[in-house]
């Protein structure tokens, strides 16, 4: 009985064998070996619901905790656009698509990511490396670069004219050819370039520390206009609809100022201060302003109607880097602020790296006095984002920014 056993083991042994011989033989092409085994077992149909997916035909769950669908477009209203450090990004709109076009941080190649499709292209390989900061015009075809030179603390400026490969009859932004290169168009800004606004159209705002001056131009460096001189050198600027606002760089040890300048006349009108670690941000028509300050040892947020004169407290607190308007809502706008608070010595550390935070993103309306959560990164995903250099796109169904921890790239499906 025992030999009559080990014959019917080794006769099923030498079937099986044959049978898995010829399933790997005779598989068709791209079949991998796996699937071919599984296919010739008796229950080989069945979906293998129980084994994790390594492929893009079902969902799958990155590192971070993001989960993708099929088509590996993120599930989640908050996902990561980009791994890599980025210098700078902004957002448009292409057909039915919303574009994210960005500088990548180590080798100045210019990026672009359909947020509905998930595709990312690369449209220039002009290798420009050691890009720390990027400003696009808001139609995304060009950008200036600002880099360290040779590794020391001489800062150049590139403007980039970006043309697509050919020309398209949708729209200001055009698509590029599959696998084809935009033309790029350089031009050097001279002067010891401080702080930096994009405003509308083709212009451009930017300090010179090395004379006090503020300047306007295109962004080729053409129309180049002085709008106005002072002894002080350390301004920041904000664009604010066909004008700029113009406000000292904050400490929380020292007063700051903030005024409209007219950019006819030079003329400037006190909005603000004198407020110790005074920041803030406009929105696009220059008649709502954000801001954030220190007073007596706590950090304060507030929003004033620069019409009305009426002025509504933000909370949570936040600074005002982390905030951006709505354009299509007036007297809403868009936050990142910190779950922990801000201290007291803030923005000092914070500017130099020494702290960073973990937000959650709010949305406020400075006009009903209503704040509502619309995402928690440190819940949801396990990781701390310290919102900075926050974009809408055009038609306000993204909010983009940067994680000043590690300088990549997110977006919030609003």
């Amino acid at each position: 009985m025992k030999k009559i056993f080990l014959s019917l083991i080794i006769i099923v042994v030498i079937v099986l064998a044959v049978v898995f011989g010829w399933a790997l033989l005779s598989r068709p092409s791209g079949e991998t070996v796996g699937q071919a085994i599984n296919n010739v077992l008796p229950f080989g149909s069945g979906e293998g619901l129980e084994q994790p997916t390594t492929n893009n035909q079902q969902p799958t769950t990155g590192e971070d905790g993001q989960v993708f669908d099929e088509f590996g477009r993120p599930t989640a209203g908050l996902f990561r656009v980009v791994v890599e450090p980025v210098a700078g990004a902004v957002a448009f709109t292409r057909g039915t698509s919303t574009v994210v076009r960005y500088v990548d941080r180590a080798t100045g190649h210019v990026y672009e990511t359909n947020l509905t499709t998930s595709k990312k292209t690369r449209i220039t390989n002009k290798t420009l490396p050691k890009i720390y900061e990027s400003y696009f015009r808001l139609d995304g075809q060009a950008v200036l670069l600002r880099s360290l030179k040779d590794d020391s603390d001489t800062v150049e400026n590139l403007s980039l004219a970006l043309t697509p490969p050919k020309a398209t009859s949708t729209g200001s932004t055009s698509s590029p050819q599959a696998d084809g290169l935009y033309t790029v168009s350089a031009t050097v800004l001279r002067g010891d370039i401080g702080s930096v606004a994009v405003g509308l159209g083709n212009t451009l705002f930017y300090s010179l520390r090395d004379s006090g001056s503020i300047v306007s131009s295109a962004f080729n460096n053409t129309a180049l206009k002085t709008i106005f001189s002072s002894v002080f050198t350390d301004w920041r600027l904000a664009a604010a609809g066909n004008g700029v606002i113009i406000y000292t760089k904050a400490s929380s040890n020292a007063p700051g100022y903030a005024y409209t300048l007219n950019t006819a006349s030079g003329g400037l009108t006190r909005l603000l201060g004198p407020l110790n670690g005074l920041t803030v941000t406009p929105d696009a028509s220059g008649t709502r302003l954000l801001y954030s300050y220190t007073e007596s040892g706590l950090a304060k947020s507030s929003a004033k109607n620069l019409q009305s004169g009426a002025i509504t407290d933000i909370l949570p607190v936040t600074l005002s880097e982390k905030c951006i308007w709505s354009v299509k809502n007036r007297g809403i706008v868009y936050c990142g602020s910190p779950v922990n608070g801000i201290g007291a010595s803030e923005p000092d550390n914070w500017y130099k790296g020494a702290t960073h935070f973990s937000d959650r993103l709010w949305r406020f309306d400075t006009n009903a006095e209503i704040a509502q959560i619309l995402s928690e990164p440190k819940a949801s995903l396990g990781l701390d984002i310290d919102v900075v250099e926050l974009k809408l796109s055009p038609t306000e169904d993204y909010l983009i920014f940067i994680n000043k921890k590690d300088l990549s790239l997110w977006a919030l499906r609003l």
